[in-house]
């Protein structure tokens, strides 16, 4: 049934190869022109999974009610100075308000003048009564400061509380140290050309380091038909920052992270690598193939076949699924993989015969007689393991299943029995000087038929022993393992979750009314595992009254000092004079007061004597740095003194319309109590969040709880696809073989290889994850080739052998399908390199299971049937 037709197939080409030749050009530049004009990819990875799922749909209700909350960058401003940093990110703000075509929201979260206005009521009610005190003592502080905020007033400030308020103990140089010290260091730094600045804000209410970052949070317009959808607004980022000159004027830089820089930086990590690394694998299957075939004819035949047949087959692709996604457009590296496999199948059979037939032509035809059966087993039995995905909810897989299965049935195989041999053909190669094959193992050959139960049992003990490490194989479900630590996205996020809860760990839940988030949100605040559970009324302060009395109280003394009209701009002059006066104060209250910040005295004095010396620039540059985070300090000042009564109602819209839905429905949003300096996807607890929140919040999504169903769909999916791939593959070869124990033969080594493969993960420390897990039911078809090639050989009188050829073809076809899913591993991205190293390790498995199990398990061959 497959033996003739193929033949006459072969003979057809043969006869006719340029006829041949030129329809396969005609189709592969049409193939190329509708890849052209019609290539396109689709970035978006909500849509590699069915969206069907109940917890997807939970997520897809969340996203519809809330559309503000998903698809985010966050630009992380930081500065010398926290307020530097929030005038840059209010600035940068702005800017970008004034890009809607680029940013359909622009937020500053807490840097917004809504809680700029209305911080003090958020603190907790004995911190204002703390706070205020202490404001209405630094009255007389503060009036000099809004008197005379800049470089001289600071410099007079500061001899005159040298003076008297030193000598009669109202200060000490003990208490004065850390303002001393960390002028000193702002001076010198100013002095050196390096980026500082003075926080008052630091000094006043000891605020941790964190706080020196602004946070700008915008929602872009993506391009999910670019390869990087988010990239045209994070350069109209770069470009504001740039544009108003905010490393300039603030010492600022921005940085980019949150989920759409994490994606476009793990989508950028794809291509980069040197034309080095690339070239490498090119190289070694270039050397492979040229050890496989012995002929530079050949091997131009096999490349020229390879890489038209990749070119209609992405044309078959994009026909079938209109956009490839991130895993269907992998289909390149797996096409050329096995593409080579099957060439080098036909080449090496023919280079054999070529040695005993008298002509091309004849060779090649005795070369389809021989391969037919193989061939078309193998390539059936690849297609079905791809062909598997189809009905799983892994979109993702399912498609690049579809065009690698189609690729392989009506392109891979039918130009490997036309095109190839027409090439061939047309080549005319000479005969080899030398067989193919191992003659220098018929040793180990002899050795393991010796000793053949041995090795059977011995192999067969060693993998049913290690059954039970498959129970410690684990699935790593966290995507952030995925993504290059070193990329700006990750190196930002890492850092700013120091500091900073960023909300990605972070899950919702939609209640049908405030009142009943609010009421779940307190259930949810008792277990250990969470650290907040915020709704809109979160964002309404208790205590109120209480506070808005203090806050008045302190605001009657202070604002009357704050809005005095500051004094007239310091000459030069008049500045240089101040910071000598100031440098003498310090050098003599160090020498009249040693101890305890005697040091920082006579460093700063030390400092400012050398800024009085420096150019005018100098003094311009320090009167920044440390008067110009005084004034931002004094202007947050005046807004805070003046918070307005905040309720629901009163909440500015976009703030109300982020917690609450047109429909009335609420948003909770419920973090995980993470332990301080803990890495970002590092913290194992997660699980147990996720599990407590799912007790009281059945509906609950978002974060680890609908990272771990994906994960649970993916793992189910290809266990669907595994098992229905065995099913067809064995059904496939008992219609071919028809008998049971010949299917057996074959499955049972390809089995023992997988078995294989997944005891050693565990040896070797390889975790599953969302890439990798594509190699294990992918191998199951790559894998049953190599078994079927062994199989007809031996159905047909011929010894499984390592010194036969045929050996020799499956280990160099294994290298070069290994060389170029081993490519992969070369990526700097994580998951993709992850992805290529258990390839090569099931390859290998495979390979071993092949050439060295199954031939032992065959033994000697059956009598041959009567030639037809």
């Amino acid at each position: 049934m497959l033996t003739n037709p193929i033949a006459r197939l072969v003979h057809l080409s043969c006869r006719h190869p340029w006829a041949v030749v030129g329809a396969f050009a005609l189709l592969v530049i049409a193939s190329g022109l509708y890849v052209a004009r019609h290539f396109a990819i689709n970035t978006d990875v909500g849509q590699l999974i069915d969206a069907n799922a109940p917890w997807a749909r939970r997520d897809a209700a969340i996203a519809a009610a809330f559309p503000n909350r998903g698809d985010t960058t966050l630009a992380v401003v930081r500065a010398p100075a926290p307020e530097f940093a929030a005038r840059a990110a209010r600035e940068l703000a702005d800017r970008l308000r004034r890009q809607p075509a680029l940013f359909r929201t622009v937020d500053l979260g807490p840097g917004d003048d809504f809680f700029r206005r209305n911080g003090l009521l958020y603190l907790d009610a004995a911190r204002v009564h703390v706070l205020t005190d202490r404001l209405a003592a630094a009255r007389p502080l503060l009036d000099a400061l809004a008197r005379d905020p800049s470089l001289r007033g600071l410099a007079n400030l500061l001899s005159v509380t040298l003076g008297t308020p030193l000598l009669t103990g109202q200060v000490t140089l003990r208490q004065m140290a850390p303002l001393l010290a960390q002028s000193a260091a702002t001076v010198e730094a100013v002095l050196a050309g390096r980026p500082a600045a003075l926080s008052w804000q630091h000094l006043a209410d000891d605020a941790p380091a964190a706080a020196e970052a602004g946070l700008v949070e915008v929602r872009p317009v993506l391009d999910y038909h670019a390869l990087l959808p988010g990239a045209a607004s994070s350069d109209a980022i770069r470009a504001a920052a740039a544009s108003l000159r905010l490393a300039e004027r603030y010492g600022a830089h921005v940085a980019l992270t949150g989920p759409v820089p994490l994606s476009d930086d793990e989508f950028a990590s794809l291509q980069e690598g040197s034309p080095l690394v690339g070239a490498v694998p090119v190289a070694i299957v270039l050397v492979l193939l040229w050890r496989a075939l012995r002929s530079a004819p050949l091997v131009l035949a096999l490349c020229a076949t390879m890489l038209g047949g990749l070119a209609l087959t992405a044309a078959l692709g994009l026909m079938m699924v209109g956009a490839l996604n991130l895993i269907s457009i992998a289909f390149a590296i797996l096409f050329v993989g096995l593409g080579i496999d099957f060439g080098i199948q036909f080449g090496m059979r023919f280079r054999e015969l070529r040695r005993v037939r008298p002509g091309t032509g004849t060779a090649l035809l005795a070369t389809a007689r021989a391969l037919a059966l193989p061939l078309t087993l193998a390539a059936t039995a690849t297609a079905l393991g791809f062909l598997a995905f189809l009905p799983t909810a892994y979109r993702g897989v399912a498609e690049l299943g579809q065009i690698a299965g189609v690729g392989i049935l009506c392109v891979a195989l039918p130009a490997c029995v036309t095109v190839l041999p027409a090439l061939i053909r047309l080549a005319d190669p000479p005969a080899g000087a030398r067989a193919p094959g191992y003659p220098w193992l018929a040793g180990v050959d002899r050795a393991l038929q010796a000793h053949r139960k041995t090795v059977l049992a011995v192999t067969l003990a060693l993998v049913l022993g290690g059954i039970p490490l498959l129970w410690r194989l684990e699935f790593d479900f966290d995507p952030l393992h995925l993504k290059n630590p070193g990329s700006e996205s990750m190196a930002t996020l890492a850092s700013l979750a120091q500091g900073t809860d960023v909300g990605l760990d972070n899950v919702q839940v939609l209640a049908p009314s405030v009142a009943q988030a609010a009421a779940l949100a307190a259930r949810l605040e008792q277990l250990p595992d969470v650290a907040h559970a915020l709704t809109a009324a979160s964002l309404v302060p208790d205590r109120q009254p209480e506070k808005l009395e203090r806050i008045a109280a302190a605001a009657a003394r202070l604002l009357p000092v704050l809005d005095r009209p500051p004094a007239a701009p310091a000459t030069d002059p008049q500045r240089v004079a101040a910071v000598r006066t100031a440098a003498l104060a310090l050098r003599n209250a160090a020498l009249d007061h040693p101890g305890p910040g005697a040091d920082a005295a006579e460093r700063l004095a030390r400092a400012l004597a050398a800024l009085a010396r420096a150019a005018p620039a100098a003094r311009d540059r320090a009167d920044h740095a440390l008067a110009g985070t005084l004034r931002l300090a004094l202007d947050a000042l005046r807004l805070a003194l003046r918070p307005q009564p905040v309720t629901l109602a009163a909440l500015p819209a976009a703030m109300r319309r982020a917690w609450i839905a047109p429909d009335g429905r609420a948003l909770v949003d419920i973090g995980p109590k993470r332990p301080t300096g803990t890495r970002v996807g590092a913290d194992n607890r997660l699980g147990r969040f996720a599990d407590a929140v799912l007790r009281i919040a059945p509906d609950a999504t978002g974060g680890p709880i609908s990272v771990r169903h994906a994960a649970d769909l993916v793992i189910a999916a290809f266990v669907q696809a595994a098992l229905l791939a065995v099913a067809t593959i064995a059904l496939l070869l008992l219609l071919a073989f028809r008998r049971v124990g010949d299917v057996l033969l074959t499955m049972v080594p390809l089995l023992v290889s997988s078995l294989a493969t997944l005891e050693a993960c565990v040896l070797l420390g390889i975790h599953l994850n969302f890439a990798n897990i594509i190699a294990l039911p992918l191998l199951l078809g790559v894998g049953v080739a190599f078994k079927i090639y062994y199989i007809v050989a031996w159905r047909a009188g011929q010894p499984a052998r390592l010194e036969h050829p045929l050996t020799q073809a499956i280990v160099l076809s294994a290298a070069t399908t290994g060389t170029a899913f081993g490519s992969l591993w070369l990526s700097h991205h994580p998951g993709t390199a992850s992805m290529g190293k258990l390839l090569v390790l099931a390859l290998v498995c495979t390979l071993i299971g092949a050439v060295f199990f199954q031939p032992v398990l065959l033994g000697q061959p059956r009598p041959p049937p009567p030639p037809s």
